[in-house]
C-alpha cells in the first residue's frame, strides 16, 4: 500500500460540514460492494449505501483516498470485512473523525462478527509464511452459509443508528434469509456430483467456497499467499494435479492469468474464471447471480 496522503484537517472540516443537511436515509459506507449489496438488502428504501472497494480489486491492498474520508465523515454507519483484510480501513475511520463510526460505536460493524472461521493459523507466525491472517480466512462472502451471519451483523447496527426503522430491517433481512434458503438446496445440488473432487486455486481466497461444496483444495498458483508464482512452483503443482487427476484452476476474474493458464498447459487442466463478488461482472447485481455464475462454472468444469 502506498503511504496515505494526508490531507489539512481544515480542508476535510469545510468538505465535510459543507455537505448538505442529512436526508432521512441513513448513510452507510461499506467497506466493497459485496457488503454495499448486503446493507441494500436489509436497509431497503431507508439506506444510503456507498462502498470503497471494487469487486473487480485486491480487498488486500486498496490505497486510501482523501474522498474516501470525506464519505466516511458524513455516514452513520459502516461495514467492514474485518479479520485483517482491510486495515486500510483504520486509517480512514481515524481521518475521518466522525464519532459515530469509531470501533465500538452504535455505527460500527464488523461483518465478519460470528461467523464459523476458516484456516485460523496456530503456532509462530512470520513474513516468510505469506500474506496470513491471523485471526482466520477472511474471503467468507464465498461460503453462501455465511451470507445470513453477514446480513444479520448488518441489520443489528441499522437497527442501533435508527432504531425507529428496526421492524422493517427485520423484515428485509426475514426476506433474504428465505431467498437464500431457498437458493443453498439448488446451488448443493449443482455441485453435489462434484463432492470430493480436488482443485487447484489461485489464492486461498476460496477456501469457504470449497468447503461448503465438499471440494478439496490440493494446491494454489501461489507458492505462498500473496506471493507471485514463480515457474518452479508452477511446475510442482502441475506434476500433483497429474498425479491427483485435478483438472480444474479456480480464479477470480480480476487476477493476472499468466500463471493460471501456464499451470493449465502444464498439468492438462482448465482455468475456471468465476467473478470477484457482486458486480464484478455485468449482469451479477446481487448475490444471488454472483453465486449463480461461481457455481454454475465450477459445476460445469467438474
Amino acid at each position: 500500500m502506498k503511504p496515505f496522503k494526508i490531507i489539512s484537517l481544515a480542508l476535510l472540516a469545510l468538505l465535510v460540514g459543507g455537505a448538505s443537511p442529512a436526508a432521512a436515509k441513513v448513510n452507510v459506507v461499506a467497506a466493497n460492494q459485496d457488503l454495499a449489496w448486503v446493507t441494500r438488502a436489509v436497509g431497503g428504501d431507508q439506506v444510503s449505501v456507498d462502498y470503497l472497494a471494487s469487486s473487480n480489486q485486491d480487498a488486500h491492498a486498496v490505497e486510501p483516498r482523501a474522498s474516501q474520508v470525506v464519505k466516511l465523515g458524513r455516514a452513520r454507519m459502516v461495514v467492514r470485512i474485518g479479520l485483517d483484510l482491510d486495515l486500510w480501513f483504520d486509517s480512514l475511520i481515524s481521518a475521518a473523525g466522525n464519532s459515530q463510526i469509531l470501533r465500538g460505536a452504535r455505527g460500527y460493524v464488523d461483518a465478519s462478527r460470528g461467523v464459523p472461521l476458516l484456516e485460523i493459523p496456530s503456532g509462530k507466525l512470520d513474513p516468510s509464511q505469506g500474506d496470513i491472517h491471523v485471526y482466520g480466512n477472511p474471503h467468507y462472502m464465498y461460503g453462501p452459509s455465511n451470507l445470513r451471519t453477514v446480513a444479520d451483523n448488518v441489520r443489528d447496527g441499522l437497527k442501533r443508528v435508527d432504531p425507529g426503522n428496526g421492524g422493517l430491517y427485520d423484515s428485509n433481512f426475514n426476506s433474504l434469509a428465505s431467498r437464500l434458503n431457498e437458493a443453498l438446496p439448488r446451488w448443493k445440488a449443482k455441485l453435489a456430483g462434484a463432492r470430493g473432487k480436488q482443485v487447484v486455486t489461485y489464492h486461498k481466497s476460496l477456501v469457504y467456497f470449497t468447503h461448503e461444496f465438499g471440494l478439496r483444495e490440493i494446491g494454489n498458483v501461489e507458492p505462498k499467499p500473496g506471493l507471485e508464482p514463480t515457474p518452479g512452483h508452477v511446475a510442482g503443482v502441475a506434476r500433483d494435479m497429474k498425479a491427483s487427476g485435478a483438472t480444474a484452476i479456480l480464479t477470480e476474474n480480476w487476477r493476472s492469468r499468466r500463471f493460471a493458464d501456464l499451470l493449465a498447459r502444464q498439468s492438462g487442466g482448465k482455468v475456471v474464471v468465476i467473478p470477484g463478488g457482486v458486480g464484478a461482472e455485468k449482469g451479477l447485481d446481487d448475490y444471488f447471480s454472483f453465486m449463480d455464475a461461481c457455481v454454475d462454472r465450477v459445476a460445469a468444469a467438474l
